[in-house]
């Protein structure tokens, strides 16, 4: 069975070995010191996706039993929905001891272990880095990703994924998120700020929706945002843009 993508047109993970200790010594302390949310799930024992799922879950800040029957289907709705935790740095989702997964036997589920657990990040990379902003009324979130497992699995990872869909994470290494991550950084330095919305049109050419209830067209540029070094006064005091917080306010 080899990996379908189901949310983004390429999906590259980064396998982090256990012999290098990569994670453990630089990466985790890294995303640590930079302040990202970071959901680690220990795969080490998962016997079913049910499991797996109520693991992230945790991972993630839900309230979720020990014992607790969750559905497969649900967690993949319920991962979109971790808003109360601070993610303006990002969010990182890491699989340890992925290689448990493999061995994981349901004969009455839906669901492959080690692929379901891909398309639950897969799925959170999508949610929350296309969609937040865009559709979604609020911050974009830079999502990291990988999984740990030892060398000699990643031949059976690269039969699952597809070798051009997997990389080894390393020092220099360029990561699927690492073009957003640093226009994130340069642009919004402490962190993602609420986003703005153009409801009128007036940087889009015109009324773009008369609903008093729309937001209108989310606006990325950074020169519009009082917390970015590019925030431009002058340039910004010339529209009236709004948090979607504030759009039932404004005529």
């Amino acid at each position: 069975m080899q990996y379908i993508r189901e949310y983004k047109d390429e999906f590259i993970v980064p396998v982090f070995t256990q012999e290098s200790g990569y994670w453990e010594k630089i990466m985790k302390p890294r995303l640590q010191q930079q302040g990202w949310y970071i959901a680690e799930v220990d795969c080490a024992g998962v016997d079913t996706s049910h499991e797996l799922g109520r693991r992230l879950l945790r991972a993630l800040g839900f309230n979720i039993a020990p014992d607790q029957r969750v559905n497969g289907f649900w967690v993949k709705d319920a991962v979109e929905e971790a808003d109360w935790n601070d993610m303006r740095q990002g969010l990182f989702v890491f699989y340890e001891n992925f290689e448990d997964l493999f061995s994981v036997r349901e004969e009455c589920s839906p669901f492959y272990a080690p692929e379901y657990a891909l398309q639950l990040a897969e799925r959170m990379s999508y949610y929350y880095s296309d969609l937040r902003g865009y559709i979604y009324e609020q911050y974009p979130v830079v999502v990291g990703y990988g999984v740990g497992l030892p060398t000699s699995y990643i031949p059976q990872f690269e039969k699952l994924m597809g070798a051009e869909n997997v990389m080894i994470a390393g020092e220099g290494a360029r990561y699927p998120w690492s073009d957003f991550e640093e226009e994130q950084r340069r642009n919004f330095p402490t962190g993602a700020p609420d986003p703005l919305y153009d409801k009128t049109g007036q940087l889009f050419g015109g009324v773009i929706n008369h609903d008093p209830q729309a937001t209108g067209i989310y606006v990325a540029d950074p020169r519009y945002y009082p917390e970015s070094p590019f925030y431009d006064p002058a340039l910004a005091s010339k529209v009236h843009l709004v948090h979607s917080e504030d759009v039932d306010d404004t005529e």
